[in-house]
Protein backbone atom coordinates (compact mmCIF):
# COMPACT_ATOMS: atom_id res chain seq x y z
CA UNK A 1 0.00 0.00 0.00
CA UNK A 2 2.71 2.24 0.87
CA UNK A 3 4.76 1.75 -1.99
CA UNK A 4 1.66 3.17 -4.26
CA UNK A 5 2.02 6.76 -2.67
CA UNK A 6 5.04 8.09 -4.31
CA UNK A 7 3.70 6.97 -8.03
CA UNK A 8 -0.22 8.02 -6.99
CA UNK A 9 1.74 11.91 -5.71
CA UNK A 10 3.60 11.96 -8.94
CA UNK A 11 0.66 11.14 -10.91
CA UNK A 12 -0.94 14.14 -9.06
CA UNK A 13 1.54 16.54 -9.49
CA UNK A 14 2.05 15.80 -12.92
CA UNK A 15 -1.70 16.71 -14.27
CA UNK A 16 -1.83 19.98 -11.60
CA UNK A 17 1.23 20.89 -14.20
CA UNK A 18 -0.81 19.88 -17.42
CA UNK A 19 -4.01 21.41 -16.56
CA UNK A 20 -5.41 24.47 -18.17
CA UNK A 21 -6.09 26.33 -15.25
CA UNK A 22 -1.90 26.70 -14.50
CA UNK A 23 -1.83 27.57 -18.43
CA UNK A 24 -4.72 30.21 -17.65
CA UNK A 25 -2.80 31.61 -14.64
CA UNK A 26 0.43 32.07 -16.75
CA UNK A 27 -0.91 33.76 -19.64
CA UNK A 28 -3.00 36.51 -16.74
CA UNK A 29 0.35 36.95 -15.50
CA UNK A 30 2.48 36.87 -18.39
CA UNK A 31 4.12 40.45 -19.33
CA UNK A 32 4.85 40.05 -22.92
CA UNK A 33 2.83 41.30 -25.34
CA UNK A 34 3.36 42.11 -29.51
CA UNK A 35 1.74 44.16 -31.61
CA UNK A 36 -0.55 43.03 -34.32
CA UNK A 37 -1.98 44.26 -37.36
CA UNK A 38 -5.22 43.05 -37.97
CA UNK A 39 -6.18 45.48 -41.09
CA UNK A 40 -5.96 48.85 -42.75
CA UNK A 41 -8.83 51.47 -43.61
CA UNK A 42 -8.53 54.38 -46.22
CA UNK A 43 -9.96 57.65 -45.85
CA UNK A 44 -10.86 59.13 -49.71
CA UNK A 45 -8.51 62.33 -48.39
CA UNK A 46 -5.41 63.54 -50.12
CA UNK A 47 -3.47 65.58 -47.73
CA UNK A 48 -1.30 65.86 -45.04
CA UNK A 49 -1.78 65.00 -41.03
CA UNK A 50 -0.80 66.94 -38.35
CA UNK A 51 -3.24 65.45 -35.18
CA UNK A 52 -5.68 63.54 -34.83
CA UNK A 53 -7.44 61.29 -32.13
CA UNK A 54 -9.41 58.09 -32.20
CA UNK A 55 -12.59 57.70 -29.77
CA UNK A 56 -15.86 55.16 -29.46
CA UNK A 57 -15.85 54.52 -33.52
CA UNK A 58 -14.40 57.63 -35.66
CA UNK A 59 -11.65 59.47 -36.06
CA UNK A 60 -10.45 63.07 -36.29
CA UNK A 61 -7.43 64.62 -37.54
CA UNK A 62 -5.82 67.92 -39.32
CA UNK A 63 -4.94 69.38 -42.10
CA UNK A 64 -1.88 71.82 -41.67
CA UNK A 65 -2.01 72.93 -45.09
CA UNK A 66 -5.91 73.54 -45.55
CA UNK A 67 -6.59 74.04 -41.72
CA UNK A 68 -9.02 71.33 -41.95
CA UNK A 69 -10.97 68.82 -39.72
CA UNK A 70 -11.61 65.71 -41.30
CA UNK A 71 -13.75 63.43 -39.30
CA UNK A 72 -13.98 59.49 -40.44
CA UNK A 73 -15.48 56.32 -39.15
CA UNK A 74 -14.00 53.06 -38.53
CA UNK A 75 -14.70 51.67 -42.38
CA UNK A 76 -12.72 54.95 -43.66
CA UNK A 77 -16.01 56.47 -44.67
CA UNK A 78 -15.72 60.35 -44.31
CA UNK A 79 -18.11 61.87 -41.74
CA UNK A 80 -17.71 65.80 -41.48
CA UNK A 81 -15.01 68.26 -43.43
CA UNK A 82 -14.66 71.42 -41.88
CA UNK A 83 -12.38 74.39 -43.16
CA UNK A 84 -11.62 77.61 -40.64
CA UNK A 85 -10.79 81.30 -41.54
CA UNK A 86 -7.71 82.06 -39.63
CA UNK A 87 -8.88 85.94 -39.01
CA UNK A 88 -12.49 87.20 -38.44
CA UNK A 89 -15.65 85.72 -37.14
CA UNK A 90 -15.37 82.06 -36.51
CA UNK A 91 -11.56 82.22 -36.75
CA UNK A 92 -9.78 78.74 -35.47
CA UNK A 93 -6.43 78.51 -35.79
CA UNK A 94 -4.70 75.29 -36.48
CA UNK A 95 -6.84 73.15 -34.08
CA UNK A 96 -4.04 70.42 -33.80
CA UNK A 97 -4.47 68.64 -30.77
CA UNK A 98 -7.85 67.07 -30.93
CA UNK A 99 -9.73 65.17 -27.93
CA UNK A 100 -13.22 63.74 -27.67
CA UNK A 101 -14.82 63.24 -24.40
CA UNK A 102 -16.44 59.97 -23.46
CA UNK A 103 -19.53 61.30 -24.72
CA UNK A 104 -18.67 62.34 -27.95
CA UNK A 105 -17.45 66.38 -27.25
CA UNK A 106 -14.86 67.47 -29.44
CA UNK A 107 -12.26 70.06 -28.20
CA UNK A 108 -8.92 71.39 -29.97
CA UNK A 109 -6.02 73.43 -28.91
CA UNK A 110 -3.59 75.26 -31.30
CA UNK A 111 -0.42 74.73 -30.96
CA UNK A 112 -0.41 78.53 -30.19
CA UNK A 113 -2.31 78.11 -27.25
CA UNK A 114 -5.66 78.92 -28.46
CA UNK A 115 -8.45 75.97 -27.13
CA UNK A 116 -12.00 75.50 -28.89
CA UNK A 117 -15.18 73.35 -28.68
CA UNK A 118 -16.04 72.33 -31.78
CA UNK A 119 -20.19 71.04 -32.70
CA UNK A 120 -20.73 67.66 -34.02
CA UNK A 121 -20.36 68.51 -37.37
CA UNK A 122 -16.79 70.23 -36.84
CA UNK A 123 -18.30 74.03 -37.00
CA UNK A 124 -16.69 76.29 -34.16
CA UNK A 125 -18.81 76.31 -30.92
CA UNK A 126 -16.64 78.59 -29.00
CA UNK A 127 -13.30 79.59 -28.56
CA UNK A 128 -12.30 79.13 -24.67
CA UNK A 129 -10.72 82.16 -23.50
CA UNK A 130 -8.88 82.09 -20.16
CA UNK A 131 -7.63 85.37 -18.08
CA UNK A 132 -4.12 85.24 -19.59
CA UNK A 133 -2.75 84.49 -22.71
CA UNK A 134 -0.63 80.87 -23.04
CA UNK A 135 3.33 81.70 -23.52
CA UNK A 136 3.87 78.48 -25.04
CA UNK A 137 4.29 79.01 -28.88
CA UNK A 138 5.88 75.90 -30.40
CA UNK A 139 4.38 71.85 -30.01
CA UNK A 140 0.93 70.40 -30.69
CA UNK A 141 -0.06 67.36 -33.29
CA UNK A 142 0.14 64.24 -31.96
CA UNK A 143 1.88 65.35 -28.32
CA UNK A 144 -0.72 64.70 -25.78
CA UNK A 145 -1.04 67.60 -23.32
CA UNK A 146 -5.31 68.42 -23.56
CA UNK A 147 -8.08 66.08 -22.09
CA UNK A 148 -11.00 66.08 -20.36
CA UNK A 149 -12.10 65.41 -16.69
CA UNK A 150 -15.26 66.01 -14.63
CA UNK A 151 -16.36 68.63 -16.99
CA UNK A 152 -13.25 70.41 -17.16
CA UNK A 153 -10.49 70.87 -19.55
CA UNK A 154 -7.23 69.78 -18.05
CA UNK A 155 -4.09 71.55 -20.58
CA UNK A 156 -0.69 72.72 -20.58
CA UNK A 157 -1.24 76.48 -20.67
CA UNK A 158 2.00 78.09 -19.54
CA UNK A 159 1.26 81.66 -18.71
CA UNK A 160 -0.25 82.43 -15.34
CA UNK A 161 1.57 85.34 -13.77
CA UNK A 162 3.51 85.67 -16.80
CA UNK A 163 5.47 82.68 -16.36
CA UNK A 164 8.13 82.09 -19.42
CA UNK A 165 7.75 78.44 -20.37
CA UNK A 166 11.32 78.74 -21.90
CA UNK A 167 12.65 79.75 -18.75
CA UNK A 168 15.51 76.91 -17.16
CA UNK A 169 13.37 76.32 -14.35
CA UNK A 170 9.93 76.63 -15.49
CA UNK A 171 9.50 73.37 -14.67
CA UNK A 172 10.63 73.45 -11.41
CA UNK A 173 9.12 76.94 -10.17
CA UNK A 174 5.56 76.73 -11.67
CA UNK A 175 2.49 75.28 -11.99
CA UNK A 176 2.37 72.92 -14.87
CA UNK A 177 -0.99 72.30 -15.53
CA UNK A 178 -4.51 74.31 -15.68
CA UNK A 179 -7.83 72.65 -14.84
CA UNK A 180 -10.69 75.02 -17.03
CA UNK A 181 -14.15 75.25 -16.79
CA UNK A 182 -14.74 75.20 -20.73
CA UNK A 183 -18.12 77.32 -19.90
CA UNK A 184 -16.53 80.40 -18.05
CA UNK A 185 -13.13 80.31 -18.85
CA UNK A 186 -12.34 80.30 -15.36
CA UNK A 187 -9.14 78.12 -14.57
CA UNK A 188 -6.80 77.28 -11.51
CA UNK A 189 -3.36 75.91 -11.34
CA UNK A 190 -2.70 72.36 -10.58
CA UNK A 191 0.30 69.24 -10.87
CA UNK A 192 3.76 70.54 -9.22
CA UNK A 193 6.41 68.61 -10.64
CA UNK A 194 7.79 65.75 -8.47
CA UNK A 195 11.19 65.70 -6.77
CA UNK A 196 11.64 62.57 -8.59
CA UNK A 197 12.40 64.51 -11.76
CA UNK A 198 15.43 66.02 -12.07
CA UNK A 199 13.44 69.07 -13.40
CA UNK A 200 13.00 69.69 -9.54
CA UNK A 201 16.70 70.59 -9.06
CA UNK A 202 18.65 73.79 -9.75
CA UNK A 203 20.19 72.15 -12.41
CA UNK A 204 19.99 72.59 -16.06
CA UNK A 205 18.96 70.06 -18.49
CA UNK A 206 17.67 70.06 -22.27
CA UNK A 207 14.01 71.16 -22.40
CA UNK A 208 11.63 68.56 -22.35
CA UNK A 209 7.90 68.23 -23.74
CA UNK A 210 5.24 67.18 -21.42
CA UNK A 211 2.31 64.67 -21.91
CA UNK A 212 -0.22 63.13 -19.57
CA UNK A 213 -3.27 61.08 -19.77
CA UNK A 214 -5.86 60.37 -17.14
CA UNK A 215 -7.60 57.26 -15.95
CA UNK A 216 -10.44 57.94 -13.28
CA UNK A 217 -9.23 60.46 -11.11
CA UNK A 218 -5.58 59.78 -11.60
CA UNK A 219 -3.17 61.42 -14.03
CA UNK A 220 0.01 59.90 -15.34
CA UNK A 221 2.51 62.17 -16.47
CA UNK A 222 5.89 62.20 -18.59
CA UNK A 223 8.51 64.37 -19.56
CA UNK A 224 9.85 63.65 -22.90
CA UNK A 225 13.50 63.22 -22.11
CA UNK A 226 13.16 61.12 -18.54
CA UNK A 227 12.11 57.62 -18.52
CA UNK A 228 9.48 57.91 -15.65
CA UNK A 229 5.77 58.14 -15.48
CA UNK A 230 4.42 60.45 -12.20
CA UNK A 231 1.22 60.02 -11.03
CA UNK A 232 -1.42 62.73 -9.55
CA UNK A 233 -4.46 62.60 -8.18
CA UNK A 234 -7.05 64.77 -9.14
CA UNK A 235 -9.96 64.40 -6.82
CA UNK A 236 -7.45 65.53 -4.06
CA UNK A 237 -6.29 68.59 -5.86
CA UNK A 238 -3.89 66.85 -8.09
CA UNK A 239 -1.34 65.79 -5.23
CA UNK A 240 1.57 63.38 -5.98
CA UNK A 241 0.77 60.18 -5.55
CA UNK A 242 4.17 57.93 -7.25
CA UNK A 243 6.66 58.08 -9.68
CA UNK A 244 7.77 54.57 -11.93
CA UNK A 245 10.78 54.42 -14.22
CA UNK A 246 9.94 52.38 -16.93
CA UNK A 247 13.39 51.19 -17.72
CA UNK A 248 14.11 51.16 -21.42
CA UNK A 249 17.05 49.11 -21.85
CA UNK A 250 18.15 52.27 -24.51
CA UNK A 251 17.14 56.28 -23.97
CA UNK A 252 19.93 58.23 -24.83
CA UNK A 253 20.77 61.03 -22.35
CA UNK A 254 23.28 64.14 -22.80
CA UNK A 255 22.88 64.76 -19.22
CA UNK A 256 23.70 67.82 -17.08
CA UNK A 257 24.31 71.13 -18.84
CA UNK A 258 26.52 73.81 -17.46
CA UNK A 259 24.62 76.18 -18.19
CA UNK A 260 21.16 77.11 -19.70
CA UNK A 261 20.13 76.94 -23.30
CA UNK A 262 22.96 74.56 -24.27
CA UNK A 263 20.40 72.39 -26.67
CA UNK A 264 23.20 69.68 -26.88
CA UNK A 265 20.55 67.07 -28.71
CA UNK A 266 20.10 67.62 -32.27
CA UNK A 267 23.50 69.21 -32.35
CA UNK A 268 25.74 66.67 -31.60
CA UNK A 269 23.79 63.51 -30.33
CA UNK A 270 19.85 62.88 -30.13
CA UNK A 271 18.42 62.19 -26.86
CA UNK A 272 15.64 59.54 -26.38
CA UNK A 273 12.39 60.53 -26.55
CA UNK A 274 9.30 59.82 -25.50
CA UNK A 275 6.80 60.13 -28.26
CA UNK A 276 3.42 59.41 -27.02
CA UNK A 277 1.47 58.42 -24.26
CA UNK A 278 -1.63 56.81 -23.98
CA UNK A 279 -3.21 56.30 -20.20
CA UNK A 280 -6.06 53.01 -19.93
CA UNK A 281 -8.02 50.92 -17.38
CA UNK A 282 -4.92 48.53 -17.44
CA UNK A 283 -1.83 49.84 -18.49
CA UNK A 284 0.09 53.10 -19.78
CA UNK A 285 1.84 52.67 -22.99
CA UNK A 286 4.41 54.52 -23.85
CA UNK A 287 6.15 55.10 -27.42
CA UNK A 288 9.53 55.93 -27.24
CA UNK A 289 12.48 56.48 -29.43
CA UNK A 290 15.81 55.56 -28.31
CA UNK A 291 18.14 58.26 -29.25
CA UNK A 292 21.42 58.17 -31.88
CA UNK A 293 24.68 58.08 -29.87
CA UNK A 294 27.40 61.03 -30.83
CA UNK A 295 29.77 59.22 -33.04
CA UNK A 296 27.12 58.04 -35.14
CA UNK A 297 25.16 61.29 -35.18
CA UNK A 298 28.18 63.35 -36.40
CA UNK A 299 29.44 60.85 -39.08
CA UNK A 300 26.00 61.14 -40.67
CA UNK A 301 26.12 64.50 -40.48
CA UNK A 302 22.46 64.46 -38.56
CA UNK A 303 22.47 67.75 -37.77
CA UNK A 304 21.87 69.00 -41.29
CA UNK A 305 18.06 69.38 -41.69
CA UNK A 306 17.95 67.82 -45.27
CA UNK A 307 19.56 64.78 -43.07
CA UNK A 308 16.56 64.36 -39.94
CA UNK A 309 14.26 61.96 -41.93
CA UNK A 310 17.48 59.61 -41.42
CA UNK A 311 17.38 59.61 -38.42
CA UNK A 312 15.18 56.44 -38.23
CA UNK A 313 18.22 54.38 -39.83
CA UNK A 314 20.00 55.02 -36.70
CA UNK A 315 17.28 54.50 -33.67
CA UNK A 316 14.62 52.04 -32.73
CA UNK A 317 10.84 53.35 -32.25
CA UNK A 318 9.84 50.99 -29.13
CA UNK A 319 6.46 50.66 -27.48
CA UNK A 320 6.52 49.86 -23.49
CA UNK A 321 3.34 49.03 -21.10
CA UNK A 322 3.25 49.86 -17.26
CA UNK A 323 0.85 47.62 -15.80
CA UNK A 324 -1.19 48.72 -12.57
CA UNK A 325 1.25 46.91 -10.23
CA UNK A 326 4.39 49.05 -11.57
CA UNK A 327 4.90 45.97 -13.51
CA UNK A 328 6.76 46.11 -16.86
CA UNK A 329 5.89 45.01 -20.02
CA UNK A 330 8.64 43.71 -22.35
CA UNK A 331 9.78 46.37 -25.78
CA UNK A 332 7.86 46.06 -29.24
CA UNK A 333 9.54 47.39 -31.43
CA UNK A 334 7.46 49.20 -34.10
CA UNK A 335 8.16 49.37 -37.66
CA UNK A 336 8.50 52.75 -38.94
CA UNK A 337 5.87 51.69 -41.87
CA UNK A 338 3.75 52.44 -38.71
CA UNK A 339 3.49 55.80 -37.79
CA UNK A 340 1.57 58.35 -35.36
CA UNK A 341 -0.87 56.61 -33.46
CA UNK A 342 -4.09 58.00 -32.62
CA UNK A 343 -5.29 56.82 -29.25
CA UNK A 344 -5.17 53.70 -27.14
CA UNK A 345 -8.65 53.77 -25.12
CA UNK A 346 -7.64 49.94 -23.62
CA UNK A 347 -5.28 47.50 -23.74
CA UNK A 348 -7.59 44.67 -25.20
CA UNK A 349 -9.63 46.98 -27.79
CA UNK A 350 -7.97 47.44 -30.96
CA UNK A 351 -6.57 51.15 -32.20
CA UNK A 352 -5.49 53.50 -35.00
CA UNK A 353 -2.18 54.41 -36.12
CA UNK A 354 -1.28 56.38 -39.51
CA UNK A 355 0.67 54.24 -42.08
CA UNK A 356 3.80 57.01 -42.97
CA UNK A 357 3.51 56.55 -46.62
CA UNK A 358 7.03 59.16 -46.66
CA UNK A 359 8.59 56.13 -45.28
CA UNK A 360 7.28 53.33 -47.52
CA UNK A 361 7.92 55.37 -50.44
CA UNK A 362 4.62 55.57 -51.73
CA UNK A 363 2.34 57.89 -52.92
CA UNK A 364 -1.41 57.89 -52.77
CA UNK A 365 -4.58 59.39 -53.51
CA UNK A 366 -5.69 58.45 -49.87
CA UNK A 367 -4.83 58.48 -46.10
CA UNK A 368 -4.02 54.91 -44.90
CA UNK A 369 -4.35 54.01 -40.90
CA UNK A 370 -3.76 50.94 -39.59
CA UNK A 371 -5.80 48.66 -37.42
CA UNK A 372 -4.04 47.84 -34.38
CA UNK A 373 -3.78 45.49 -31.49
CA UNK A 374 -1.70 44.87 -28.48
CA UNK A 375 -1.89 40.75 -27.94
CA UNK A 376 -0.04 39.12 -24.87
CA UNK A 377 1.98 36.23 -26.25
Amino acid sequence: MNSKVPVLLLLFFSLIACSPKESSDFETFSNEWELVILDSIQVDYLGTVGGGDFRNGKGVFFNFQENKLIEFDANGKILHESSYPKDGPGKVQYPTQLRYTQDGKLFAASFMGWLYELNPDLTLKQEIKLPFPSQAHDGGGFIRNLEHWNDSLISYYPGRDGANPYDPHFFRDHFLLEKIDPKTGGSVPIIKIPTTSRYSTDKYFERPWIQFGINGNILHMALSNETMVHTFDLSNGGSYINTVDFKPSKFLDNGEQQEPYQYISRKRMLDGDIRQLFVTQKGTVIIFLEGIEEEIFIQNELNIPKNFPRYKDFQNQILKIILPDSSLSNEIQIPYRIGRFMNIEELDKPFYALRDDDYLGEEQDYITFYKLQLVKK
